[in-house]
């Protein structure tokens, strides 16, 4: 079963493929975490720094039944390294949340 995921793309163009990442990442967090009600997605596309081109921002929110998980705000130039780089810390948030809960 298929966690419902809210996607959000500000000042970038909607794209089913970083769209079907996103599902994707989701996906996985659901099988550490069965108990997963909604995952938040947000990319934006940053400041452009002076050397570098513009960087996508991704922010994930991962919600459970008591607590949040939100990632720190993950930029990177290729949106899907700044995909798998927020959805990796919300996963070791998750994973942290579990041993704490079964110890």
């Amino acid at each position: 079963m298929s966690v419902p995921v809210d996607i959000s793309f500000q000042g970038i163009p909607h794209s089913k493929a970083v769209e079907e990442a996103v599902v994707n990442h989701a996906d996985r967090l659901k099988r550490i975490r069965a108990d997963l009600m909604r995952c938040r997605v947000s990319l934006a596309v940053g400041a452009k720094h002076q050397h570098q081109g513009k960087p996508f921002d991704v922010n994930v929110h991962a919600f459970t039944p008591h607590q949040t998980h939100v990632s720190s705000n993950t930029s990177n130039e290729d949106p899907y390294v700044a995909l798998r780089e927020a959805f990796s810390h919300v996963e070791r948030m998750l994973v942290e949340a579990n041993d704490k809960r079964s110890s």
